[in-house]
This record gives structure tokens, C-alpha cells and sequence, in this order.
């Protein structure tokens, strides 16, 4: 039994609570940071196994009283204004959860000696650009999510220059996997292909690399545990290869052994869509001994099987 303190935010959301099942799994001591109006149903069955702590980001005294109090040894920060469908969070929210939120926790973390805290960043802080994404590429993001993200990037990425603090950050591209929110793409495609019914889609050369969140969660755990080293570090978390929508739909459609029809063009996509997001994983790979092991097909086929017993196929 360990006796490692974790703080997590964002543990009710997708990625969080994979993440949060993982630590209860090898035995951690977990806390999370949640909000009166957090809803549980991803992780409703661990709630006995952990500590909540009802919390805003932007109550600062707050934050700082529950790290005193809880003393973690790692702090995972998720919490984020989410984007669904290609919307995104009022103004407002977005600054006040990517960036306000990320620099009290950071400050409230200065009250403590923890071992490693992991930040949250997302492909969309880069330039958009037709080769893959590299983290020493220009950062010109040109939506508020993307620039509030790229704004607290840099936060953690100062203070941890400045104090000598143990903060490193993951840059997310495509995570995929159960319990995502069932308005994303592949949840959905899954969705409507169990049961046969019509497809309506934008384009399918658009292209993403796609993470499969099992993956994900030994990254975030790798890069706490040496974040130490890697103090100040930005580092892509994708694949480093390319799927486009078509290929996921027919990947779907096979594997389900679907009679959906696909309708493309129905929607219209973002002008950012006309080039591939796709993580250059050079560095990732120099300085983790992390690599992704779930092949694309088969994290579908993981996913397709834990949805056939939601609609009783």
C-alpha cells in the first residue's frame, strides 16, 4: 500500500477520471478538487476510496488552505474549460479556468514541498501548420481556448525556471477512450453505428493523432514522478501519427459491422481544419521512456465493446 498523497483537479472529467481510477488502482492516497455543481457519474463508485474537497480554482485562500492541509506528494491539474464539437466556453470562463485557475493553484502549491506537479496544456496553443507540431515551433494560436492555454503553459513554465519548482506540462492532442462525453466525435460515430442509424459528418480528410486515454494516464504518471528532471519542460502528448475522420468512421463501421449511412458535408468545419493536428514526438520520446501501445483499431474495438452492453447489443 503506498502511502503517496495525490491532489487531482478536473477528476470528474474524461481524462480525470481515468487518471483518478488509476491512482485509486496502485494504491495512492487521492484527493480531488471538485466544485458543488461536479457531477460524479464517472467516478461515482471510487467516491468511497477518496477525499473531495468542494473548491474553486479561482478561490485562492481556499486552494491554499486544502494543499496546507493535505500535504500531496503529486498534483495532477486537468481542469479546464472544455471544448466540445469545436465549442468553447464563454470568454470569460475560458480565462478564468485555463489561466486564473492554473496560476492559483501554482501559487498555492508554493505553500508546500510536493514531488511533482503536471499542467495540462492542448495542441491548439501551436500554429496551426500541414507538418507535425513541435514543441520548439512558434505558438501563435489564434482562439482564446488555444491562447489562454498557451498563457498558462508559460505560467507554469516560469515559475518552475523561477523557484527551481518540480512543474512539467503535457500538451494533449486526441484522447479518446470510455466515458468520453458523448458529443465528441468518436463516442458518437460509435453511438449511431451500434445501432444502425445515419452518420452526418463534415469532412473526412480532416486529421487528428489520436491518444487512446489508457496510454495517456501512464504519461501524466511518468511525468510526475520525474518531474524533478524534466522542471520546466513542455512535452506533445500524441502518437505522432495521422488519422483522418475517414478513416476512423470506416474503421468504426467495420468493426461494428455497421449498416449506417454516411452523409459528409453536413457540417461545416473550422477554417483550422484544413490542416493536420498531429504531435511531433521527438522530444517526448528523447526524455520519456513512455510510448504509446495501443494501436488506433484496437482502443476502437476496446471502446466499441464497453458501449454494445450500454445499448444491450
Amino acid at each position: 500500500m503506498r502511502t503517496e498523497k495525490v491532489i487531482v483537479t478536473g477528476a470528474t472529467g474524461f481524462i480525470g477520471s481515468h487518471l483518478v481510477r488509476r491512482l485509486v488502482k496502485e494504491g495512492f492516497i487521492v484527493h480531488i478538487l471538485c466544485r458543488h455543481s461536479s457531477n460524479f457519474w464517472r467516478i461515482e463508485e471510487l467516491l468511497p476510496q477518496i477525499t473531495r474537497h468542494i473548491a474553486s480554482l479561482e478561490e485562492a485562500e481556499r486552494l491554499r488552505e486544502i494543499m496546507t492541509n493535505v500535504q500531496p506528494d503529486y498534483i495532477f491539474h486537468l481542469a479546464s474549460s472544455t471544448v466540445v464539437a469545436g465549442s468553447s466556453g464563454a470568454d470569460a470562463e475560458l480565462i478564468k479556468t485555463n489561466l486564473l485557475g492554473t496560476v492559483n493553484l501554482i501559487k498555492a502549491s508554493q505553500t508546500i514541498e510536493y514531488r511533482g506537479l503536471v499542467t495540462t496544456g492542448d495542441s491548439f496553443e501551436y500554429t496551426t501548420s500541414h507538418l507535425p507540431l513541435s514543441e520548439a515551433d512558434p505558438c501563435y494560436p489564434n482562439t482564446l481556448h488555444g491562447i489562454t492555454q498557451l498563457a498558462a503553459t508559460l505560467y507554469a513554465q516560469a515559475m518552475a525556471t523561477k523557484d527551481s519548482s518540480p512543474i512539467t506540462t503535457l500538451r494533449l492532442f486526441s484522447t479518446y477512450g470510455a466515458n468520453d462525453n458523448p458529443r465528441r466525435l468518436i463516442p458518437k460515430v460509435i453511438s449511431s453505428a451500434l445501432v444502425n442509424a445515419p452518420l452526418s459528418l463534415s469532412r473526412p480528410e480532416i486529421a487528428r493523432d489520436w491518444i487512446y486515454i489508457d496510454d495517456l494516464v501512464e504519461l501524466y504518471l511518468e511525468a510526475a514522478f520525474r518531474a524533478k528532471e524534466l522542471a520546466g519542460g513542455v512535452f506533445n502528448a500524441g502518437t505522432g501519427k495521422q488519422t483522418n475522420l475517414g478513416e476512423v468512421v470506416n474503421t468504426i463501421l467495420a468493426l461494428t459491422a455497421s449498416s449506417s449511412e454516411t452523409n459528409w458535408g453536413v457540417f461545416s468545419a473550422p477554417a483550422h481544419d484544413v490542416y493536420p493536428w498531429v504531435a511531433n514526438t521527438s522530444k517526448t520520446f528523447e526524455h520519456f521512456t513512455w510510448r504509446p501501445r495501443r494501436y488506433f483499431e484496437e482502443g476502437i474495438r476496446a471502446m466499441i465493446t464497453g458501449m454494445s452492453g450500454l445499448v444491450g447489443i
